[in-house]
């Protein structure tokens, strides 16, 4: 059975372009940038950012998380300017089932530029090769193309809709869920 507590020290994960780290108080204006976007909210249950204390309280939520949650929240790095760009996150993970579900926004500057498959693959490897998990899963809006061609691109499958699973800015949504097994993955 897994540890149910988080690492005691936050990890640091590296990728090709990326670095994907803790979040602090230094990124409050590039959380900012992205976040007060319509369209990079459009997919997420937050609404846009309106001021920068609504990026200051992002980042004291992603310490509260990390501290008493099985939730991990990494900052999206770029390496080439040490830009933060996005996020993507290790939610709930169950050390008795050994699975977790991910999530990740990132700015629309950076879409289409393979950065959130980039990140994806490289928690994946975490999940599986640092936490030991079994199964590492996510979900998404079935209008929101380009976050489920990302798992696909990352090797997870389509398991089916989950019919208004979610209600989330003053309605239900229908969510296409997709997983990747241990069993099935390929370093």
């Amino acid at each position: 059975m897994n540890n149910l507590k988080p690492p005691s020290q936050f990890p640091r994960l590296e990728s090709e372009r990326l670095l994907l780290r803790k979040i602090t108080v230094e990124d409050v204006q590039d959380i900012f940038e992205y976040a007060l976007i319509e369209e990079v909210t459009e997919f997420v249950p937050w609404y846009p950012h309106q001021t920068v204390q609504d990026s200051i309280e992002f980042i004291k939520f992603t310490d509260e998380k990390y501290l008493s949650d099985n939730w991990i929240v990494f900052g999206i790095e770029l390496k080439e300017n040490h830009k933060l760009i996005g996020t993507i996150d290790i939610r709930s993970w169950d050390g008795i089932n050994n699975c977790a579900d991910v999530g990740y926004v990132v700015s629309k500057n950076y879409w289409g530029k393979g950065i959130m498959t980039e990140a994806l693959r490289r928690v994946i490897k975490f999940c599986f090769e640092e936490l030991k998990l079994n199964r590492v899963e996510a979900h998404c809006e079935e209008e929101n193309i380009g976050s489920w061609k990302v798992m696909e691109k990352c090797g997870m499958r389509h398991e089916g809709i989950l019919r208004e699973k979610v209600f989330m800015k003053n309605r239900y949504r229908s969510m296409k869920m997709y997983s990747l097994l241990r069993s099935e993955y390929s370093k």
